[in-house]
């Protein structure tokens, strides 16, 4: 018979990723591969691919380490004490504790892979050394300051104030706030403050992604005109974002930039700091200079990164109360509450606040009444609404009629259509089939792969290019009937690219949820699965779909999936808060 971890891997429950890293344990530890050392390792992978840092032996025990419909569950362990489980873990030398030249590592109750354990330690030493010997901040006496430097400014944007005057007198800090709470005014007169104090300030701006760099930069191209700034500090504003991974210098052989050769800024300002991983966050502060002052702006409500960590949730406590936390981080966050874009016309806001909070029975009422920019397509079934459809398509159908590429990409980057995964019955790939296919039909076009007017999203980096994952843009045919690929340039102009010289793409009427962070479209159409069990499902991502749309928000979904979607926090394994001071 063969091993259990092989069978498990066979069926789908498990990646191959982590069967192989187990047998790469079992050989270096020469144990048998289902021994609890190796099946400890393929759960640690397994962790780490759905973006846990770490494993907490304490939350496995008693119950089975794996899952699985066609495998006895007898066959499946069950570890009944974390510390005989930590104490046959510590007998392999493949287990190492804290600083140890090994594989894996046990701090505390707390599995690691070595390398995960040197990033959060790492990145935890750094913020805490950046806050060292900072006295602790009398919040009256900065909103006071604040009030002084924006004289005239309504006491609505106290928040504000506070915000600025706290990141621009402190080496790391953290300003956070939902759409519509002035994060771009924020930035900008951060910037401003920064570069009145400081006039040859070196100061880089940068996202996680080329699509959340070139929003932070629109953003504040169209904010900075209406603010009253002396003409001086208005040129010495950055007019260029970057990624975080262009800033760093990043090539396939690792960073340019790092603790022997540091990044020559005095200050980093960072958009859309939710979609931050560990390893990112480590890069980052090991290549800066030890003066160099760094300022994170995101919403901590959002969904976390893709890869492994949820280091804003993890900075600002998981949404802890900031009076009555003792972390070291906490008089260096600023949170904007107060939302100017939705007002009493609109109930977006209200159901993302009612999400945010866990009201459930509320978000269900508020859902179910009619017009105010929700509607709710309350079907139980694996086949998009029909109605759902037709809305999206009427939608979609003026961008394959646009009379230019630029006219296209307007049509498309107003609305959306937003799924929770990629595969599956109201996935992505199903669905942009789907409307590619209905409406070429509806135009008596001829069906294709590639025609004028679809849209494609970037799925790898192009650093040459300046074309980056994530980044969406249609294909359009030129003047002499050649397709090209069409993208916005940060001025609002279109560049064009030939086909054959595009990196990896996909076809993007549908995008996860996951994809659409950093944007906002007026409208936005959102397919949950029909399983209210699905692992997808939780209060982040709903939240964040419904932040994604300025004016309307449509939602297929059953009532359970709502109540399982807002009923479900993600808390990503880390021991990163905990290293800060936070306290669960």
């Amino acid at each position: 018979m063969s091993s259990l971890l092989h069978q498990l891997a066979r069926y789908g429950d498990i990646t191959w990723l982590s069967y192989y890293f187990a047998d790469f344990i079992a050989r270096q530890s020469q144990t048998d591969i289902d021994d609890l050392l190796c099946l400890s390792a393929a759960l640690l992978c397994e962790a780490n691919q759905a973006g846990n840092v770490c494993i907490n032996l304490e939350h496995f025990t008693d119950t089975p380490l794996f899952s699985s419909s066609r495998i006895d569950p007898t066959r499946i362990s069950r570890v009944g004490d974390a510390t005989n489980w930590s104490a046959c873990l510590r007998s392999s030398r493949c287990v190492g504790g804290p600083g140890d030249a090994a594989p894996l590592i046990l701090d505390g109750k707390r599995l690691y892979l070595n390398r995960f354990w040197h990033y959060e330690t790492q990145v935890a030493e750094k913020i805490k050394s950046m806050l060292a010997g900072v006295e602790k901040s009398n919040n009256a006496e900065i909103s006071y300051s604040g009030k002084s430097l924006y004289a005239g400014d309504d006491d609505t944007d106290s928040e504000q104030m506070f915000a600025v005057t706290m990141a621009a007198s402190k080496p790391f800090s953290v300003v956070s706030g939902g759409p519509g709470t002035g994060k771009t005014t924020t930035i900008i007169k951060i910037l401003c403050r920064l570069i009145s104090q400081q006039p040859k300030i070196r100061i880089a701006l940068a996202a996680p992604t080329g699509k959340a760099a070139a929003r932070m930069m629109e953003s504040i191209r169209n904010r900075i005109d209406l603010i009253e700034i002396d003409d001086n500090i208005r040129a010495a504003i950055p007019t260029r974002a970057s990624t975080l991974h262009r800033l760093l210098g990043y090539r396939r052989r690792g960073y340019k930039y790092h603790h022997k050769h540091r990044l020559p800024v005095d200050c980093v300002v960072i958009d859309e700091a939710s979609m931050i991983d560990l390893t990112l966050m480590y890069h980052l502060l090991d290549a800066l200079p030890g003066q160099t002052r760094v300022i994170l702006l995101g919403d901590r409500d959002q969904l976390a990164s893709v890869a492994a960590g949820n280091v804003l949730g993890d900075i600002t406590g998981h949404g802890n109360d900031l009076l009555q936390a003792k972390a070291v981080v906490v008089d260096s966050i600023a949170l904007l509450r107060h939302s100017y874009r939705f007002d009493s016309s609109t109930d977006i806001g209200k159901l993302a606040g009612l999400i945010n909070s866990g009201q459930i029975d509320e978000t269900r009422d508020l859902l179910a009444e009619t017009g105010r920019g929700i509607v709710w397509y309350q079907d139980a079934g694996d086949e998009i609404n029909p109605d759902a459809l037709a809305w999206i398509l009427n939608a979609y159908q003026p961008v394959l009629e646009s009379k230019s590429a630029a006219a296209a990409l307007d049509a498309y980057e107003s609305t959306r259509l937003l799924c929770a995964t990629n595969r599956g019955p109201l996935g992505v790939e199903q669905l942009n089939r789907l409307i590619s296919t209905r409406l070429l039909s509806r135009l008596g076009r001829s069906e294709g792969d590639l025609f004028s007017g679809l849209p494609i999203m970037i799925v790898r980096n192009h650093h040459e290019l300046g074309l980056y994952n994530g980044d969406t843009g249609v294909l359009w045919q030129d003047d002499n009937d050649q397709l090209q690929a069409c993208f916005r340039d940060e001025r609002g102009g279109v560049r064009e690219y030939a086909l054959n010289r595009l990196p990896e793409y996909s076809c993007a009427w549908a995008i996860t949820v996951h994809k659409s962070q950093g944007s906002e479209y007026g409208s936005v159409l959102l397919l949950l699965p029909n399983d209210a069990t699905s692992p997808v499902l939780s209060r982040e991502l709903l939240y964040t779909a419904v932040t994604r749309a300025r004016h309307r928000f449509y939602l297929q979904s059953c009532e359970s999936v709502v109540r399982a979607s807002i009923e479900r926090l993600t808390r990503r394994h880390s021991g990163l808060a905990e290293r800060l001071g936070w306290q669960d």
